[in-house]
């Protein structure tokens, strides 16, 4: 029982701060310059790379941070900083007129940060700690197939929306993502803060 606990628990952590749902309209709008094919290979590749990035801090995160001297809100600013540039030009027109390419958005922003970001790498690390490999494997594996799912079958109820509404969608979700950049660049500052006067 016990057991079964530590894998819904697991899980359920990991669901919240992935937050395919919450992703699907901001990745939508990321790609509206490509057709439904290019569209669902670059979902796939973010939602892998994410998965790998992921399972890398899973098993090396702790020794990697160490040896580096980077934190979880060093990466907060740098996730929050590049989003904010992104969003800006989304906000402006800018990414609509722009070629996009697969390799250009499915790692940034859309594998890391905002799906593999500081909190999906904080989780997984805390998981890893606390439940061990099994559970934290399991929750890792089985959100990457739950997002796949929801971004694959996401384009259907999207393109109902009409061209117009998405061109209007997209720009309301540029803001929102230059809200949620502000917000990382915010708790990464103010971790800081807090980790300097702790020393």
């Amino acid at each position: 029982m016990l057991y079964w606990k530590a894998l819904w628990d697991s899980f359920i952590m990991l669901f919240v701060v992935f937050d395919a749902v919450g992703n699907v309209p901001i990745f939508y709008s990321l790609t509206s310059a490509v057709d439904q094919k290019s569209r669902r290979e670059i979902f796939t590749k973010s939602v892998t790379v994410a998965g790998f990035l992921l399972l890398f801090f899973m098993f090396f995160g702790s020794s990697f941070l160490s040896y580096y001297g980077v934190t979880l809100n060093d990466f907060r600013v740098a996730g929050g900083l590049l989003l904010f540039i992104i969003a800006v030009k989304g906000v402006l027109g800018r990414v609509e007129a722009e070629a996009l390419r697969s390799e250009d958005i499915a790692v940034v922003p859309m594998a890391t940060p905002l799906l593999a970001g500081p909190g999906s790498i904080y989780v997984v690390m805390y998981l890893y700690s606390i439940y061990g490999l099994l559970p934290t494997i399991f929750s890792i594996l089985l959100n990457i197939a739950i997002a796949l799912l929801i971004l694959h079958y996401s384009e259907k109820l999207l393109a109902k929306l009409g061209k117009n509404l998405l061109l209007v969608l997209s720009r309301i979700m540029s803001l929102l993502l230059a809200v949620i950049a502000v917000t990382m660049i915010r708790e990464g500052l103010q971790g800081m803060l807090v980790e300097e006067i702790k020393v």
